[in-house]
Protein backbone atom coordinates (compact mmCIF):
# COMPACT_ATOMS: atom_id res chain seq x y z
CA UNK A 1 0.00 0.00 0.00
CA UNK A 2 3.00 2.29 0.80
CA UNK A 3 6.09 2.61 -1.17
CA UNK A 4 9.01 2.87 1.23
CA UNK A 5 11.17 4.78 -1.65
CA UNK A 6 8.95 7.75 -1.30
CA UNK A 7 8.59 7.89 2.51
CA UNK A 8 10.91 10.01 4.70
CA UNK A 9 13.48 8.48 7.51
CA UNK A 10 12.17 7.72 10.59
CA UNK A 11 12.84 10.14 13.55
CA UNK A 12 13.35 8.34 16.70
CA UNK A 13 13.53 10.62 19.58
CA UNK A 14 11.64 13.40 21.23
CA UNK A 15 13.54 16.13 20.44
CA UNK A 16 14.03 15.19 16.55
CA UNK A 17 10.43 15.55 16.39
CA UNK A 18 10.13 18.72 18.71
CA UNK A 19 12.24 19.87 15.62
CA UNK A 20 10.30 18.93 13.22
CA UNK A 21 6.95 19.80 14.46
CA UNK A 22 8.20 23.77 14.52
CA UNK A 23 9.44 23.76 11.02
CA UNK A 24 6.04 23.75 9.28
CA UNK A 25 7.93 23.57 5.86
CA UNK A 26 9.89 20.29 6.79
CA UNK A 27 6.51 18.82 8.74
CA UNK A 28 4.61 18.90 5.53
CA UNK A 29 6.75 17.11 3.38
CA UNK A 30 7.42 14.75 5.80
CA UNK A 31 5.51 10.80 5.98
CA UNK A 32 6.71 7.73 7.45
CA UNK A 33 4.63 4.88 7.81
CA UNK A 34 5.07 1.42 8.75
CA UNK A 35 2.21 -1.72 7.76
CA UNK A 36 2.77 -5.09 7.55
CA UNK A 37 0.57 -7.96 5.33
CA UNK A 38 -1.30 -8.51 7.96
CA UNK A 39 -2.51 -5.05 8.83
CA UNK A 40 -3.01 -4.40 5.00
CA UNK A 41 -5.08 -7.72 4.54
CA UNK A 42 -7.44 -6.52 7.42
CA UNK A 43 -8.42 -3.37 5.95
CA UNK A 44 -12.28 -4.36 5.57
CA UNK A 45 -15.31 -2.11 5.48
CA UNK A 46 -17.69 -3.79 8.17
CA UNK A 47 -21.37 -3.07 9.04
CA UNK A 48 -20.66 -4.34 12.64
CA UNK A 49 -18.02 -3.21 14.34
CA UNK A 50 -17.13 -4.14 18.34
CA UNK A 51 -18.05 -0.93 19.76
CA UNK A 52 -17.73 -2.17 23.58
CA UNK A 53 -14.05 -3.98 23.02
CA UNK A 54 -12.97 -1.17 20.56
CA UNK A 55 -13.76 1.36 23.63
CA UNK A 56 -12.40 -0.49 26.12
CA UNK A 57 -9.07 -0.73 24.47
CA UNK A 58 -8.57 3.01 23.50
CA UNK A 59 -9.22 3.95 26.94
CA UNK A 60 -6.43 1.54 27.66
CA UNK A 61 -4.22 3.16 25.84
CA UNK A 62 -5.35 6.37 27.02
CA UNK A 63 -4.35 5.34 30.27
CA UNK A 64 -1.18 3.59 29.07
CA UNK A 65 -0.01 7.37 27.43
CA UNK A 66 -1.06 9.01 30.84
CA UNK A 67 0.72 6.97 32.27
CA UNK A 68 4.33 7.68 30.67
CA UNK A 69 3.69 11.51 31.08
CA UNK A 70 5.43 13.21 34.21
CA UNK A 71 2.72 14.09 36.91
CA UNK A 72 2.64 17.86 35.92
CA UNK A 73 1.68 17.39 32.38
CA UNK A 74 -1.33 15.02 32.79
CA UNK A 75 -3.26 17.70 33.35
CA UNK A 76 -2.45 20.11 30.21
CA UNK A 77 -3.86 16.95 27.94
CA UNK A 78 -7.28 15.71 26.80
CA UNK A 79 -7.62 11.95 25.10
CA UNK A 80 -10.61 11.64 23.33
CA UNK A 81 -11.94 8.14 21.55
CA UNK A 82 -13.44 9.49 18.45
CA UNK A 83 -14.25 8.77 14.92
CA UNK A 84 -16.54 5.22 13.81
CA UNK A 85 -15.02 2.83 16.44
CA UNK A 86 -16.31 5.96 18.99
CA UNK A 87 -19.74 5.69 17.72
CA UNK A 88 -22.08 2.38 18.53
CA UNK A 89 -23.84 0.99 15.64
CA UNK A 90 -21.82 3.43 13.27
CA UNK A 91 -20.13 0.70 9.80
CA UNK A 92 -16.36 1.42 9.28
CA UNK A 93 -12.88 -0.38 9.94
CA UNK A 94 -11.78 -1.89 13.57
CA UNK A 95 -8.49 0.62 13.16
CA UNK A 96 -9.12 3.23 15.94
CA UNK A 97 -9.07 7.15 16.27
CA UNK A 98 -8.45 9.07 19.66
CA UNK A 99 -7.83 12.75 19.65
CA UNK A 100 -5.18 14.42 22.11
CA UNK A 101 -5.71 17.83 23.33
CA UNK A 102 -2.71 19.96 24.32
CA UNK A 103 -2.55 23.52 25.53
CA UNK A 104 -0.06 24.72 22.54
CA UNK A 105 1.17 23.58 19.30
CA UNK A 106 3.91 22.01 19.01
CA UNK A 107 3.59 19.59 22.00
CA UNK A 108 6.66 19.43 24.31
CA UNK A 109 9.24 16.85 24.58
CA UNK A 110 7.43 15.23 27.57
CA UNK A 111 4.13 14.64 25.29
CA UNK A 112 6.34 13.58 22.33
CA UNK A 113 8.35 11.23 24.53
CA UNK A 114 4.86 9.71 26.42
CA UNK A 115 3.79 8.78 22.95
CA UNK A 116 7.37 7.36 22.12
CA UNK A 117 7.45 5.35 25.37
CA UNK A 118 3.76 4.27 24.77
CA UNK A 119 4.79 2.60 21.18
CA UNK A 120 3.88 4.96 18.78
CA UNK A 121 5.65 6.74 15.97
CA UNK A 122 4.96 9.79 14.00
CA UNK A 123 3.73 8.96 10.66
CA UNK A 124 2.50 12.28 9.11
CA UNK A 125 0.47 15.32 9.66
CA UNK A 126 -3.09 15.46 8.27
CA UNK A 127 -3.30 16.26 4.32
CA UNK A 128 -5.92 19.06 5.67
CA UNK A 129 -4.27 20.87 8.37
CA UNK A 130 -0.84 21.09 9.15
CA UNK A 131 -1.09 21.23 12.57
CA UNK A 132 -2.87 17.95 12.99
CA UNK A 133 -0.29 15.62 14.13
CA UNK A 134 -0.54 11.58 13.26
CA UNK A 135 0.55 9.08 15.61
CA UNK A 136 0.63 5.29 14.75
CA UNK A 137 1.04 1.92 16.70
CA UNK A 138 0.35 -1.28 15.33
CA UNK A 139 -1.09 -3.78 18.14
CA UNK A 140 1.19 -6.48 18.50
CA UNK A 141 -1.69 -8.68 20.67
CA UNK A 142 -5.46 -9.15 21.50
CA UNK A 143 -8.48 -9.07 19.45
CA UNK A 144 -7.13 -6.44 17.29
CA UNK A 145 -3.54 -7.79 17.05
CA UNK A 146 -2.07 -6.05 13.08
CA UNK A 147 -4.73 -3.66 13.68
CA UNK A 148 -3.71 0.28 14.23
CA UNK A 149 -4.36 2.69 16.12
CA UNK A 150 -4.19 6.43 14.90
CA UNK A 151 -3.95 9.35 17.23
CA UNK A 152 -4.28 13.04 16.00
CA UNK A 153 -2.68 15.76 18.14
CA UNK A 154 -3.65 18.94 18.42
CA UNK A 155 -5.02 22.43 20.42
CA UNK A 156 -8.68 22.44 21.22
CA UNK A 157 -9.02 25.63 19.08
CA UNK A 158 -7.73 23.14 15.83
CA UNK A 159 -11.16 23.27 13.47
CA UNK A 160 -10.38 19.51 12.38
CA UNK A 161 -10.83 18.20 15.96
CA UNK A 162 -13.99 20.51 17.03
CA UNK A 163 -15.12 18.69 13.42
CA UNK A 164 -14.02 15.29 14.75
CA UNK A 165 -15.38 16.02 18.26
CA UNK A 166 -18.85 17.67 16.69
CA UNK A 167 -18.89 14.48 14.39
CA UNK A 168 -18.89 11.63 17.30
CA UNK A 169 -21.62 13.74 19.41
CA UNK A 170 -24.03 14.69 17.02
CA UNK A 171 -23.94 10.89 15.34
CA UNK A 172 -23.98 9.43 19.30
CA UNK A 173 -27.19 11.98 19.68
CA UNK A 174 -29.39 13.02 17.04
CA UNK A 175 -30.59 10.34 14.79
CA UNK A 176 -30.83 11.75 11.36
CA UNK A 177 -26.69 12.82 11.66
CA UNK A 178 -26.09 9.24 12.56
CA UNK A 179 -27.95 7.86 9.59
CA UNK A 180 -26.45 10.83 7.31
CA UNK A 181 -22.83 9.50 8.01
CA UNK A 182 -23.84 6.05 7.89
CA UNK A 183 -24.63 6.20 4.62
CA UNK A 184 -22.14 8.13 3.56
CA UNK A 185 -19.77 5.87 4.89
CA UNK A 186 -21.08 2.88 3.35
CA UNK A 187 -21.03 5.07 -0.40
CA UNK A 188 -17.41 5.99 0.19
CA UNK A 189 -16.37 1.96 0.95
CA UNK A 190 -17.09 2.19 -2.98
CA UNK A 191 -13.90 3.60 -3.05
CA UNK A 192 -10.46 1.31 -4.09
CA UNK A 193 -7.80 2.99 -1.84
CA UNK A 194 -8.40 4.05 2.05
CA UNK A 195 -7.57 7.86 1.01
CA UNK A 196 -10.07 7.56 -1.13
CA UNK A 197 -12.81 6.27 1.48
CA UNK A 198 -12.16 8.87 4.30
CA UNK A 199 -11.92 11.17 1.21
CA UNK A 200 -15.30 9.97 -0.05
CA UNK A 201 -17.75 9.83 3.16
CA UNK A 202 -16.32 13.56 3.34
CA UNK A 203 -17.61 14.30 0.24
CA UNK A 204 -21.18 12.85 0.79
CA UNK A 205 -21.91 13.58 4.07
CA UNK A 206 -24.33 16.65 4.86
CA UNK A 207 -23.90 16.57 8.57
CA UNK A 208 -19.96 17.00 7.38
CA UNK A 209 -20.47 20.03 5.14
CA UNK A 210 -22.71 21.08 7.65
CA UNK A 211 -19.63 21.58 10.41
CA UNK A 212 -17.12 22.39 8.15
CA UNK A 213 -19.64 25.18 7.35
CA UNK A 214 -19.99 26.14 11.03
CA UNK A 215 -16.69 25.87 11.92
CA UNK A 216 -14.99 26.90 8.75
CA UNK A 217 -10.85 27.10 8.24
CA UNK A 218 -10.93 23.98 5.79
CA UNK A 219 -11.21 24.21 2.05
CA UNK A 220 -14.31 22.43 1.32
CA UNK A 221 -13.63 22.64 -2.43
CA UNK A 222 -10.19 21.16 -2.62
CA UNK A 223 -11.51 18.12 -0.25
CA UNK A 224 -14.31 17.78 -2.54
CA UNK A 225 -11.63 17.74 -5.78
CA UNK A 226 -9.61 15.52 -3.84
CA UNK A 227 -11.98 13.17 -3.15
CA UNK A 228 -13.32 12.92 -6.96
CA UNK A 229 -9.89 12.72 -7.72
CA UNK A 230 -9.50 9.73 -5.37
CA UNK A 231 -12.57 7.87 -6.14
CA UNK A 232 -12.57 4.69 -8.52
CA UNK A 233 -15.02 2.06 -9.55
CA UNK A 234 -13.71 -1.02 -7.95
CA UNK A 235 -14.30 -1.68 -3.93
CA UNK A 236 -12.51 -1.74 -0.48
CA UNK A 237 -13.32 -5.49 0.34
CA UNK A 238 -16.28 -5.64 2.94
CA UNK A 239 -17.29 -7.69 5.67
CA UNK A 240 -20.89 -8.22 5.85
CA UNK A 241 -21.49 -9.33 9.19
Amino acid sequence: MFDPSNMSEKIHTAEGLFNLFSDKDKLKEYFHHETSAECDALLKFQLELPYEKIKAKVEEEGKLFLSKLPEPDKSKVRWEHIGSTSIKGMPGMPFPDALTLIEQFPPNQNVIQAFLDAGYYFGHVSVLDAQDLWFFKIFNEGFLKDHMITIHVMTPDNKAGKILLDTRDMCRSEPWAFEDYKSAKIEAAKAKSIIGYKMGKGNKSKLLEMLREKHGGINTEMMKKMAEDIMKESKLPTVDN
